[in-house]
């Protein structure tokens, strides 16, 4: 590692190869600076003190800063200052060209880099690994982009896709963060009165990798040009597995099809409406545990489960098993593509996967959505005008299908689009993804087809039942007694249920029951037996109600020390003893479970900004600290009010 004292030539033990096509000039402070297609990347009269200047700049650019994302870095002067003036925080260095790194770092001594404590490089780095990078380490809304326009030049394609694909990322961080806070404590009722379903029912685990290679997947998703495809639905059947997401289930039955597997992965009561009063005795449902209950009453061949998403499920399937991960995508579509991965299609044909309103249609004709909409319509407010209303407040714009139409789509359905991207470039070499609609929102990566090359191919029934005694033998309309509860305090519990949120239909706003009878909903049979033998279920649950217990005294004895110090004349003496606290609770494998219903970091800060002003530095924290053992308490005391 060196420095030059005076400009000149790269170094002649530097290999042409690793060498960048920039000129290196002298500046006036007599040290490196470079130009790169004719601009300067540093000053030509004082580089130091206009690195440090972008360094300070780069760190009061967002608040709570933990690290910074340098896009390019010429010849690392920025870098190094940062790392300097900000000893704990992180720094990210990515460069697509890994010749620019190789010339910098043979001209400018980076010690202070390489000494850091916490320093990371990416050279010639995917962009969907550098986000994945930068999530992992500072955090995306915790980490400042440091980027000169004139030393990113070199790869202004990539930095570009790079700062788009980190919006995108916002975006779904913050989506995801406004979903936790609405739904979080519908997920944690549903996931408890669904708990001992996770003992009781098999997983997905059972077909992963199942699906003969000749066997494509077909998904079925709500979107109207499904419409196209279901009067040959019956013939495809005999040629593919059919997947069809809730939505789409009432459509598929009125076409005389039952599909193959079905997916239902929302946990609202809305999603149950999409299959309420069906049956749908040879397919086979795929839920998982925090989904409404009356869902594992549905009549069809079998339920089988998957990975939980939440920290509670998650917990109970470490101890006994885990039912197999789907990833998550925010939609039941991306849901369903996903469970075709899993058991190994090369091929996944969607039809109905429109993700935009063609025709400005939102959903297929006899959807639940659609008939809502009808069954309260009227001559002042007929079925069109809300249906429009819902389009047009959605902030639709124009994009272009895979035909190079225009079709309206919106935001939240760009996001959708952009996860199938991900998905299909990163599982390219094993899957092929085809659309059978060429009016949908295009999709990079995915390749167009028509139902008549499906219909053209051979009839693989035979196959499809190999498939199927292979991996669900066994199973029959004879054990739908087993997916349904005769209790009439669940039934009347049902009937008295009542969506979460307002809308077409709605009446309350409760998951279902009353909070005094949703222990009713746990099967007693396998309770009992658990409690009897010992088994990894019972012995699961009963750890998590001692653990969370254990942090409650924890969370509790944080609150009551914190506010001893609060009214002490000497708050200082008190901090020792709660970072003995804060070490236990960091350190305890049941604060992830808690967090499920702690409040995400905006309503955090906003409950903070409410606290009554203390002059005292010391005792400031101490109040903070004190709010958040609270709210850690309220948290568990949810948990054990609704656990079984």
């Amino acid at each position: 590692m060196f420095s030059l004292q005076n400009a000149g030539d790269i170094p002649e033990d530097i290999p042409p190869h690793l060498v960048a096509p920039i000129e290196i000039l002298q500046s006036k402070q007599g040290i490196p600076t470079a130009k790169d297609g004719g601009k300067f990347l540093h000053s030509a009269y004082n580089p130091l003190r206009e690195a440090e200047q972008a360094a300070k700049a780069a760190k009061s650019s967002i608040s709570d800063c933990y690290a910074t994302a340098f896009f390019s870095f010429g010849l690392g002067y920025t870098a190094i200052e940062y790392a300097k003036l900000f000893p704990n925080d992180t720094i990210i260095l990515i460069e697509s060209d890994p010749r620019y790194f190789f010339t910098a770092l043979s001209l400018v001594d980076w010690s202070p880099l390489f000494s850091h404590a916490n320093f990371i490089i990416a050279l010639g780095t995917g962009i969907d690994a550098v986000v994945s990078l930068i999530e992992q380490t500072g955090g995306l809304n915790h980490t400042a982009i440091s980027e000169n326009a004139s030393q990113s030049a070199h790869s202004a394609d990539y930095f570009k896709a790079l700062h788009s694909l980190i919006e995108r990322n916002k975006r779904k961080v913050e989506i995801n963060s406004s979903t936790l806070e609405k739904f979080s404590k519908l997920w944690l009722k549903n996931t408890c009165r669904n708990l001992h379903f996770l003992a009781e029912k098999r997983g997905i685990t059972a077909l992963k990798n199942s699906c003969p290679k000749d066997l494509p997947c077909v998904i079925l998703a709500a979107g109207p040009t499904l419409q196209e495809l279901l009067p040959h639905l019956a013939k495809i059947k005999k040629r593919a597995i059919l997947i069809a997401v809730d939505t789409a289930l009432r459509a598929c039955l009125r076409a005389g099809v039952e599909p193959d597997f079905i997916v239902l992965a929302d946990p609202q009561y809305y999603a149950w409406r999409h299959i309420a009063g069906l049956s749908s005795p040879s397919s086979i449902l795929i839920t998982e545990s925090a989904a409404y209950p009356a869902v594992f009453r549905f009549q069809c061949k079998e339920i089988i489960m998957c990975a939980s998403l939440f920290p509670l499920g998650q917990y109970i399937e470490k101890q006994i098993g885990s039912k197999g991960a789907l990833i998550a995508g925010g939609s039941v579509s991306t849901t369903a593509w996903d469970f075709a991965r899993f058991i190994g299609a090369n091929e996944i044909f969607c039809a109905g996967l429109d993700l935009g309103y063609p025709a400005f249609q939102t959903h297929i004709k006899g959807s639940t959505f659609e008939e809502n909409l009808h069954a309260h319509s009227g001559r002042l407010s007929p079925a069109e005008y809300s249906g429009s209303r819902i389009l047009f407040s959605a902030g639709i714009k124009s994009d272009k299908a895979y035909d190079e139409s225009e079709i309206l789509t919106d935001g939240k359905m760009k996001m959708f689009a952009w996860w199938f991207e991900s998905k299909q470039e990163e599982f390219k070499e094993s899957i092929k993804s085809y659309t059978l609609s060429p009016k949908s929102l295009k999709i990079p990566g995915f390749l167009v087809a028509s139902a008549q090359e499906l219909l053209s191919r051979s009839d693989k029934s035979a196959q499809k039942e190999t498939f199927f005694e292979t991996t669900c033998g066994g199973v029959t309309g004879a054990d739908l007694s087993k997916n349904s509860h005769t209790d009439s305090q669940a039934n009347q519990n049902e009937q008295e249920s009542a969506p979460v949120e307002g809308g077409v239909g709605a009446t309350k706003c409760d998951a279902g029951g009353s909070d005094a009878s949703l222990t009713s909903f746990v099967s007693d049979s396998i309770l009992s037996e658990d409690k009897t033998s010992h088994s990894p279920f019972y012995t699961a649950l009963e750890n998590l109600k001692n653990g969370l217990e254990e942090l409650y005294s924890v969370a509790r004895k944080g609150a009551r020390t914190a506010d001893e110090g609060i009214k002490s004349i000497n708050p200082q003496k008190f901090i020792p003893e709660l970072a003995k606290i804060d070490a236990k609770i960091l350190n305890s494998e049941y604060k992830e479970i808690a967090s499920l219903v702690f409040p995400n970091e905006k309503k955090l800060a906003a409950l903070i900004e409410k606290l009554p002003p203390l002059a005292d530095e010391v005792k400031s924290s101490l109040q903070k600290s004190k709010l958040i053992y609270s709210e850690l308490m309220k948290s568990i005391a949810q948990y054990k009010k609704f656990l079984p």
